[in-house]
């Protein structure tokens, strides 16, 4: 009976070391009953990556992550990661893991099958990658808003800076200023208008007096329309005979009518001909203005002794006795 106790202790501890250590490789990843396939991945960073995370193949649970670490005396300190594969897939060996993100922040590695005449054996190293999170890609849509921000606010900035230099305390009373000016405005406005309301109101007589005779001038016309129609068609008429004359004809010949004159007058104003010595050469307006001068005094003498140049004599006999003026003989006489 003693002997049995013992043998059951030890049972019941042997169980609970295996169910340990199960639960503990369970913990890393592994999975002591079943068949596994390991494979090395190796990344630059591995995004928050542990062990145990699962690894997936078109969203279907296939193993676990069962060793993360940094690679001995590795100048890039570059992580190496070993899968384990529980499932029996067949894994291409351009088979790419890619590092993945799920909203909550939890990682897993997702293989990506690609085309191969060949598959990977365990142990073998597999292409990596590391696909962009949520996060990044929101960030990555973000960065030109960021940036478009960062500028409208740098502009925003200026322009708010100039608004406060713009409006300083002298341009704000200038601005008071302005608006009461505005205000005293619109209340002369009002006034005008109320006036004019009133001059419209007052003048409202004439202004149906000044319609009516606008009613009847326009009546007026209406009865006149076959007057007003004749006047037209009489000065369409006159426009049509005006047209027909050959204007072109007309003016020519007053051009060439204008331009013998105009060689007449050159011809005068050079002397040439009677006419352009008469008015080009004053001796022969002084010696004509002499001629007659002396004819006027001529005739004068004439008329005062016209025995000086006309002798009468009754009987028909000559008068040979020489002519002596009446000064002559009024001289004779003093001497005597």
């Amino acid at each position: 009976m003693k002997i049995r106790k013992e043998f059951i202790i030890g049972i019941i501890a042997s169980f609970t070391l295996i169910a340990f250590y199960w639960g503990f490789s369970f913990l890393k990843g592994d999975n002591i009953f079943s068949k596994e396939r390991e494979f090395v991945l190796i990344y630059d960073k591995v995004s928050g990556l542990r062990a145990s995370n699962p690894v997936v193949v078109n969203g279907l649970n296939v193993g676990k992550v069962s060793y993360v670490d940094f690679i001995p005396n590795d100048s890039n300190a570059r992580i190496i990661v070993k899968i384990k594969l529980t499932n029996n897939i067949q894994i291409p060996k351009n088979t790419l893991a890619v590092i993945k993100s799920d909203l909550l922040g939890v990682n897993s590695i997702d293989l990506k099958f690609k085309p191969s005449n060949s598959f990977a054996e365990s142990g073998d190293t597999l292409k990596t990658a590391i696909a962009t999170t949520i996060q990044e890609e929101v960030s990555m849509q973000m960065l030109p808003i960021k940036l478009k921000a960062e500028d409208m606010m740098a502009s925003l900035d200026s322009v708010l800076g100039a608004i406060r230099y713009i409006f300083n305390k002298e341009t704000q009373q200038h601005l008071a200023q302005t608006f009461k000016s505005i205000q005293t405005t619109i209340n002369n406005l009002e006034h005008t208008s109320y006036g004019l309301d009133t001059i419209v109101s007052g003048q409202t007589s004439n202004l149906k007096a000044i319609f009516a005779d606008i009613k009847m001038i326009t009546g007026t016309l209406n009865e006149n329309t076959d007057n007003i129609n004749n006047i037209i068609t009489n000065f369409s008429d006159i426009s049509d005979s005006l047209a027909a004359v050959d204007l072109k004809a007309t003016l020519d010949k007053v051009d060439g009518a204008l331009l013998g004159f105009k060689e007449i007058a050159d011809k005068i104003n050079n002397g040439e001909g009677s006419m352009g010595k008469l008015v080009n050469n004053d001796s022969l307006y002084f010696e004509i203005e002499d001629a007659s001068r002396e004819l006027h005094q001529l005739l004068e003498d004439i008329k005062l002794n016209p025995k000086r140049y006309v002798r009468v004599s009754v009987f028909g006999g000559k008068n040979n006795d020489p002519y002596v003026s009446p000064e002559d003989k009024a001289l004779k006489e003093n001497k005597k």
